[in-house]
Formats: structure tokens, C-alpha cells, sequence
């Protein structure tokens, strides 16, 4: 035990060690892994691109720079118009200083009011007289001669790397990203295959799809992104136009590009063009317009569009979200907020197909993190009834009461009788959560109960002929030997009904001889023995056993409703024991006995996904 709890401080330790490295590498490395996680999502947005120019002939090498450039090419044209509509309003904007002022101070009221006392506190701050910092100021007249005497003696060098050098940086970069860019897609075979040589490991056929996947994955994602985003501003600038807010241009521009950053990107963009209309606009009208046109728009987006175009495609829980765009921002600065909704969705799908990631699916991706049955069966656990009841429900609408058995009632019982023998649940617990299921499965049953039909025949039409209703079919379900096995009969029960079969439920306290009795003098069509595991097999067979001596003739149908490792054993054993028919499932249950009563069961319905969630895009 000692040994164990060892090993297990050990790797915690060596775990914590490995994150905060990957932290450190990840805020030291920020210079060169900035513009590399750039030019590896430009990458995956011109890939499919660069394909489809290659399936009309193109070479991979030509596609692969024309791409590029064309790309850089219209960005560059974009951020071009964009600056001289910056450049326009850096201007312009002195122009309106007094229609300004005059909206401050309508908006202010008296200098009485919090927010007058606020800006006078802000504008008696600003004039305050400045200390100064400079050494020079006390020093002797000979000295300050010898300080500028040195100033002018400095090199024009210096002076021309003082100013180039804070351009020539971010021309650095980008000439970088671009390069790695045309790299990645010329070579993007070669950077596969050495990918799926250090991930595979023996699973070639996996690993290959995998990737692909992912890849095709990230590509649609990325490139549906750009698009929408890129819509989203011209729809934007083309109403900012209609509206007659100036310059609507560049804010069409600083809302695409603002909108990959999850949540607040939009409004931020927003948030420009609805202060400069409130500026310079004559009354409160346009401010509110705008105000009203980005709300609309902005929830079009997010509700019908980016659902239709992403489908079932990667999603992000919004918390995770959050989570790491305060990551990113925090290790990368204003670029890794920007990136923050590229990296996680990349992060997501490489963890759906990588077992070694999977751990970023779980932590960041919008998929359950709990399979139904064990959501319901951790709800029980906690006494929560009434979310226990929403989890059955929702299985029960979209798939059927046979999904709620398979799916969720079955396995979460089956949890529980585990957990008993193991000593994990006691008594009182168990009994609680047979109870609970129990009322749970009478208020789905009241719930898919179909309505009463109302009398549409008019009081002067002849009533319709009463027909006598066919005589319904016996089955005798006979649990192997515990609550849970006669709860699953109840859910059966509701199952056939629709298929004029009347189940009969015999008590768990009724013993074999009783069984006997019972069958010769009720003469059921069928013996229905349900089995949850673990254990009741050794019961089932021992019945099985007695009711084959007995009766040669009578259809006896096992249901062993559980996970088995070894059906084909199983199958050999109950067979032997006596049993007709061995199922696994309610689905399959239904069907053996219509087949074996001459009835056409309705068809099973198919379970419905649930609505796509929307996916968390910026």
C-alpha cells in the first residue's frame, strides 16, 4: 500500500514537472512558436485550396506559391484601405471636437453628477505639473555641454538602426510565416508521414486515418472560420454604409479579423463605429441603430449560420474557452488571444483521433463527458432524482423506451448490483435506486402515454360498429432472482402492449415449484427469464432446467441484458440448461417474440442525435 501511494506521489510529481516545462517552453520559445503556430494555421486555411488548384492541373510547387501570394496579396490590398481610412479619421476627428464636447457634456448633465466629478478629477489630474525625471537637471552648465556635445557626436548608424530595427521585426515575421507557409504546403506529404512515423507505433491503419482526418477536419474549420468571419465584415460595412456611419470600411475590417477572439471579438469591433456614431451622429438615433443592426446580426451568426455550416463538426465548451483564451493571452500576449479559438479547436480534434490527446477532448470538448447510463447512475448516487429523471426522459424521447432500457436503465442497474457485491453500495443505497428508477420509468410511462383521441364524429353519423378487440397473448416473465431483473420485466411490459401481448410479472419470492403451478394453469405463449448481470445465471439455468422437464413444448426466452465477454459460452450454457432463445437487448427481445407470436412488431425507432450545439467560434 505504502509502495502504491509511492509510485502514485511520484507521478503527480513527475506530471506537475512536465506542465509547468511545457509552460516555461511554450512563454521562453514565444518568438519562434508565435510565428510558427501562424504559418501552420495558414497552412490548414490554404490547404484545401492548394488541393483544389491542384485537381485542375496546377503543380503542387506553383499552387503552392501562387496561394500564398494571392492570399498575402489581398490581405495586404485589405490592411492597405484600412490604414488610409485610419490615417482619414486620425485627421478628421479634431474636426468634430466641439459636437463632441457638446455629447460628453449632455451625456455628463451638471458638473454635479458622479460622472462630471469623475472627468473634471481625470482632467485636473492631467494638468497637474509633472515632475521630471531627467539627471540632467541637476548637473553643472559644463556638464550639460559635455552630454550634448555626445548626443550630436552619435552616428547616423545608429540613428537609422534605432528606427529600422522596430520595422524590420515585424517584417522579419512575417516574411517567416510566409516561407513556412509555402514550406508546409509544398511538403505537407512528407510532414505527414514523419507525424504518423512518430504517433504510429505499430498502428499504421489507424494512426493514417487519423491524421488525415483531423486534418481534413481543422482545414474545413479553419477555412469555414476565415469565410464567416470575412462575410460577417462586409455585411457589417455594408449596413454601417446604409446607416451612413463614416469610415465603414475599416470597421468591416477590425470586426473580421476582431471576431476570432472568442465571446467579446465582436463587440469590441463593435464597439468602435458605435462610439465614433455617437459622436458625431446629431442625435441618439444612429447610436442605437447600429447598436441594434450588430445584436441581429451577430445572433443570426451564432444561431443559424454557424450551425448550418459546422454541423457536428468540433465543438468547445464555452468555460474551456475561456479558460484558454486567458492561456494564451497570458503566455503569448494579444496574438494568443486571437489564436485562442484556431488553437483549441485544433487541440479538440487532434484529441478525438490520438489516444495520447484524448485528455484535450475531455478537458476541452463539448461532448458528455459521461456515457447516459453513467450520468443517470452518478445522479442517483447523489439523490438528485430530478436530473436522474431529465437524463431518462431525453433517452426515452429520442430513441424509444427499448434505448432507455439498453441504453441507460439496464447498464446503470447493472452498475449498481456491481457496486453492491463489491461492498461499494449498501443495502439501503440500492433499494434506493431500484425505487427511484421505479418511479422514474411511471413518469416516462405517463409521459410517451398517447393522448386520447377526440370524438370528431358528428352526432347525426350512425355510430361505427364495435369490434371485439383480439384476445391478447400471455408471456410470463419470471426474474432469474433479484428487484432489478423485475424492474427490467415492467419496462418490457410497456414495451409489448403496443404488440397485443399482456406481460405477466412473477414476484422474486415465488419459488420454482410455484413457477411450474403457475405456467399449467395460466398456459402462457411464452416464458420470458430475464438475467442482470452479475450473477442470476446459475438461477436461470436451474430454472430453465425444471420448466424443460416439465413442459417439452413451452418457448422459453432468456434475456441476458448486460455486457457479456463470452456470448458464444453463455449461449451454449443456457442452451443446454433448456433455454429456446438467448437475447441481449429489448430491441432484440421484442423481435424474437413477435416472431415467435406471428405478430409485426411497429418499427423500432431510430434514436435521434441531439441538436447541434452551436460551436464556440470567436
Amino acid at each position: 500500500m505504502a509502495m502504491n501511494s509511492a509510485l502514485k506521489g511520484t507521478a503527480g510529481i513527475r506530471l506537475l514537472l512536465g506542465c509547468v516545462l511545457i509552460v516555461g517552453i511554450l512563454y521562453v520559445a514565444k518568438p519562434v512558436l508565435v510565428p510558427l503556430a501562424l504559418a501552420i494555421l495558414l497552412a490548414f486555411i490554404l490547404s484545401p485550396i492548394v488541393s483544389a488548384a491542384q485537381r485542375y492541373g496546377l503543380g503542387r510547387v506553383p499552387a503552392s506559391v501562387l496561394t500564398v501570394f494571392l492570399a498575402l496579396a489581398m490581405f495586404g490590398a485589405v490592411a492597405w484601405g484600412a490604414g488610409i481610412q485610419i490615417n482619414k479619421l486620425a485627421v478628421e476627428l479634431p474636426n468634430h471636437k466641439a459636437r463632441i464636447q457638446k455629447k460628453i457634456a449632455d451625456l455628463r448633465g451638471s458638473g454635479e453628477s458622479v460622472f462630471g466629478k469623475l472627468l473634471e478629477m481625470v482632467r485636473e489630474l492631467d494638468e497637474e505639473p509633472k515632475k521630471t525625471d531627467d539627471p540632467s537637471a541637476e548637473l553643472t552648465p559644463k556638464d550639460k555641454e559635455i552630454i550634448v556635445r555626445q548626443r550630436e557626436e552619435s552616428s547616423n548608424f545608429d540613428r537609422l538602426l534605432r528606427f529600422v530595427v522596430p520595422v524590420l521585426e515585424p517584417l522579419a515575421t512575417a516574411g517567416f510565416v510566409v516561407i513556412m507557409v509555402i514550406f508546409m504546403l509544398v511538403n505537407r506529404e512528407d510532414l505527414r508521414n514523419r507525424l504518423i512515423s512518430l504517433l504510429g507505433h505499430g498502428h499504421l491503419t489507424s494512426t493514417t486515418r487519423a491524421i488525415v482526418d483531423a486534418a481534413q477536419r481543422v482545414s474545413n474549420f479553419l477555412l469555414t472560420q476565415l469565410l464567416i468571419n470575412v462575410a460577417f465584415g462586409i455585411i457589417f460595412s455594408v449596413g454601417l454604409l446604409v446607416i451612413g456611419v463614416p469610415y465603414a470600411f475599416l470597421w468591416g475590417f477590425l470586426i473580421a479579423v476582431l471576431r476570432f477572439i472568442p465571446y467579446i471579438g465582436t463587440w469590441v469591433g463593435a464597439g468602435f463605429p458605435i462610439l465614433l456614431s455617437f459622436a458625431l451622429a446629431p442625435d441618439w438615433l444612429q447610436p442605437l441603430v447600429v447598436l441594434a443592426f450588430i445584436a441581429v446580426l451577430d445572433l443570426v451568426t451564432a444561431n443559424v449560420v454557424e450551425p448550418l455550416l459546422f454541423g457536428h463538426s468540433t465543438g468547445v465548451t464555452p468555460i474551456a474557452l475561456l479558460i484558454a483564451a486567458a492561456f494564451w493571452t497570458w503566455i503569448w500576449g494579444p496574438i494568443g488571444l486571437v489564436l485562442t479559438t484556431p488553437l483549441t479547436v485544433c487541440l479538440v480534434v487532434l484529441g478525438q483521433h490520438i489516444p495520447r490527446l484524448r485528455f484535450f477532448t475531455l478537458l476541452l470538448g463539448s461532448q458528455p463527458p459521461l456515457k447516459p447510463h453513467v450520468n443517470y447512475y452518478q445522479r442517483l448516487l447523489a439523490k438528485d432524482v430530478a436530473e436522474a429523471t431529465q437524463v431518462a426522459m431525453e433517452q426515452a424521447k429520442t430513441g424509444g423506451l427499448a434505448s432507455l432500457g439498453d441504453e441507460v436503465l439496464f447498464p446503470a442497474l447493472v452498475l449498481a448490483r456491481r457496486d453492491r457485491k463489491q461492498r461499494a453500495l449498501t443495502v439501503e443505497e440500492e433499494a434506493g435506486i431500484l425505487q427511484s428508477t421505479k418511479e422514474i420509468l411511471t413518469q416516462v410511462e405517463q409521459t410517451l402515454q398517447p393522448l386520447p383521441v377526440a370524438d370528431t364524429v358528428p352526432p347525426t353519423a350512425l355510430p361505427a360498429p364495435t369490434l371485439p378487440a383480439p384476445p391478447l397473448t400471455v408471456i410470463l416473465g419470471c426474474p432469474a432472482h433479484d428487484e432489478a431483473e423485475e424492474l427490467s420485466l415492467s419496462l418490457l411490459a410497456l414495451l409489448m402492449k403496443p404488440d397485443g401481448c399482456q406481460l405477466e410479472i412473477v414476484s422474486t419470492k415465488a419459488l420454482p415449484v410455484e413457477v411450474e403451478d403457475r405456467i399449467a394453469v395460466e398456459k402462457p405463449a411464452i416464458v420470458f427469464v430475464p438475467i442482470l448481470p452479475p450473477g442470476g445465471l446459475v438461477q436461470a439455468r436451474y430454472l430453465c432446467k425444471r420448466l424443460r422437464r416439465r413442459f417439452k413444448k413451452l418457448p422459453i426466452i432468456v434475456g441476458y441484458w448486460g455486457e457479456s465477454h463470452d456470448f458464444d459460452r453463455l449461449l451454449i450454457s443456457l442452451r443446454s440448461a433448456g433455454a429456446s432463445y438467448v437475447t441481449t437487448s429489448l430491441v432484440q427481445t421484442r423481435s424474437q417474440i413477435c416472431a415467435l407470436i406471428g405478430a409485426v412488431p411497429p418499427p423500432t425507432p431510430v434514436p435521434q442525435p441531439k441538436p447541434a450545439e452551436p460551436l464556440v467560434t470567436a
